[in-house]
């Protein structure tokens, strides 16, 4: 009798083929409707194939939002991405810290130990404990693996009918099966991982923040400030969106966390605020074709805010969205000499800057959106 090669690859027959699906239908099953642990902590998909996944899907990433073109800026986000993930829990993968050219406000994480932040994230941070958190967040999504759960809980059926080809990207015998893979993908960039999974990523991130020595209390302050945006433009953070709206619970379990996480002896919790925000130094903000650039400026001993917004744009009106802009709560604070602001430069600007401050706000070099 003539056997036929089963079409989803790796030389089974058809009656092989047939049994794999069924011991593999009974595995999920089983899981999804009450096996031992949690059934959205549950994978098929093995370690060697989440990386193969994040290795396809990462010149894809970059072909959909684009490669910042930045050296300096693009080694500092690694440099603080592995400064947090040494504290990590034990992880197969190597990671690689990447950010994308798009001006919406996310950072998110593919198999494999594939991190990305958005240009439009790094805009909204204020300063490096922030961002130490937000890529902590993403490394705890990789090694808990909570991209190959949610794969395993949203294509579950599909598994059945495409059989080890969605778990194996490889081959053009695997591509509708690769096709389901990367729509999920980016179904979880854009709308996160769930409750469970969130709330997980961020007890780690934090841990991980502290014991790499960064000061936690800014991420507290960041969900705040990304919940106005959210409420403001429906614009947020995938970690945010997925659980809304329980913003409130994370911002109070993160409270709980900072007060039992305590640094080494000796060992004072870094910031970073001036730093990180003097690299952002011409940066595009918002869609490319508008212009827009953050300028950075120092503020002068007695200043506040509002005295900022006087300043630039001679009338107080703008002091709420440049107190929102820099993290900054009270428009009145006094602030400190030397203290940077991040300022945003729209050439289009209905109310323009002073003209003898838009000489030093005008942009001198392009950033252009590019592929490495």
């Amino acid at each position: 009798m003539e056997v036929t090669p089963c079409l989803c690859g790796g030389g089974l027959s058809r009656r092989g083929f047939l049994r794999g699906i069924l011991l593999l239908g009974g595995t999920i099953a089983g899981k999804l409707l009450g096996g031992p642990g949690p059934a959205w902590a549950f994978s098929v998909i093995s370690e060697a194939q989440e990386e193969a996944i994040g290795r396809r899907a990462h010149p894809q990433i970059l072909e959909k939002f684009g490669y910042y073109k930045d050296a300096s800026l693009q080694a500092y986000v690694s440099q603080v991405g592995q400064r947090v993930l040494r504290q990590a829990e034990s992880s197969p993968f190597t990671f690689q810290f990447t950010i994308v050219d798009h001006p919406m406000i996310n950072a998110f994480a593919v198999p494999g130990g594939y991190v990305y932040i958005t240009r439009g994230m790094m805009a909204e941070l204020n300063n490096e404990a922030e961002l130490a958190s937000i890529l902590g967040h993403e490394i705890g999504h990789v090694t808990s693996h909570h991209s190959a759960q949610q794969m395993t809980r949203a294509i579950g059926a599909q598994l059945l009918t495409l059989g080890l080809a969605v778990a194996s990207p490889g081959g053009r015998e695997n591509a509708a099966g690769w096709l389901a893979l990367s729509n999920e993908l980016f179904t979880q960039i854009l709308l996160g991982y769930g409750r469970e999974a969130e709330l997980e990523s961020d007890e780690k991130g934090l841990r991980w923040a502290v014991k790499a020595g960064y000061d936690p209390e800014g991420m507290v302050s960041f969900m705040r400030t990304l919940e106005v945006r959210y409420r403001l433009s429906g614009i947020g953070y995938h970690a945010l969106r997925a659980t809304h709206p329980h913003t409130l619970e994370r911002v109070d379990r993160a409270r709980v966390m900072i007060g039992i996480l305590i640094p080494e002896p000796g060992k004072s919790l870094e910031v970073n605020a001036d730093d990180y925000k003097a690299r952002l130094e011409g940066m595009a903000y918002g869609e490319p074709r508008e212009g827009k650039r953050i300028r950075i400026l120092a503020a002068q001993e007695g200043e506040n805010v509002r005295g900022v917004a006087r300043k630039l744009w001679g009338t107080e009106n703008r002091a709420w969205d440049l107190a929102l802009l820099n993290g900054i709560r009270d428009e009145d604070r006094p602030l400190r000499s030397g203290e940077k602001l991040k300022v945003i430069y729209d050439p289009f600007d209905e109310s323009p800057l002073r003209p003898d401050l838009d000489i030093l706000l005008r942009v001198p070099k392009d950033r252009s959106r590019t592929t490495p």
